[in-house]
């Protein structure tokens, strides 16, 4: 695969993402991870250093298998997440998408993000951004599926809930 096709598929992978989240299409979002994906929202120690273990400090989001995205999606759905009904409204919007490496079957890229979300409940916009890390992989047929996403959220002070919706 050359790095042309690898970007439009990185490109394309997260555009898709996007696209569900803000549709609040949770099963086709659901699909675009593997069982065994790991998904990863750091929290920040000081002013330059993230987290980086996971099991001594603070992350804002730790997944180790889809199930567990599962599991946020079912409390939506079951509307026991009081905290986030009504569901905001969002536009992710993704750009600077960077190939970093590409074998057949598998890209490692990164991005930039930036989401908006509007809550009725408060009558209030909101600004999420930072860079995604991901790992796709290439499945049966066609299908590309995140082995791995790290979200970096840049703010510096978080206006809102963090949850996978939203970032």
């Amino acid at each position: 695969m050359n790095r042309t096709e690898a970007h439009f598929i990185a490109q394309d992978h997260l555009a898709r993402e996007g696209l569900l989240l803000d549709r609040l299409d949770w099963d086709a979002w659901l699909d675009l991870y593997r069982e065994d994906a790991v998904y990863w929202v750091p929290g920040w120690i000081d002013e330059d250093t993230l987290t980086t273990d996971v099991r001594r400090q603070v992350s804002l989001v730790w997944h180790t298998r889809r199930d567990e995205l599962l599991d946020r999606v079912v409390r939506i759905r079951s509307r026991k997440s009081v905290t986030a009904m009504p569901l905001p409204r969002t536009t992710h919007s993704t750009s600077n998408v960077l190939v970093e490496s590409a074998e057949p079957g598998r890209i490692v890229a990164a991005a930039s993000f930036i989401v908006h979300e509007h809550h009725p409940r408060l009558r209030r916009n909101d600004v999420l951004f930072g860079r995604y890390e991901f790992e796709i992989v290439q499945e049966a047929g066609d299908a590309w599926r995140y082995a791995r996403k790290k979200t970096i959220l840049q703010n510096d002070l978080i206006p809102t809930l963090v949850d996978f919706y939203n970032i």
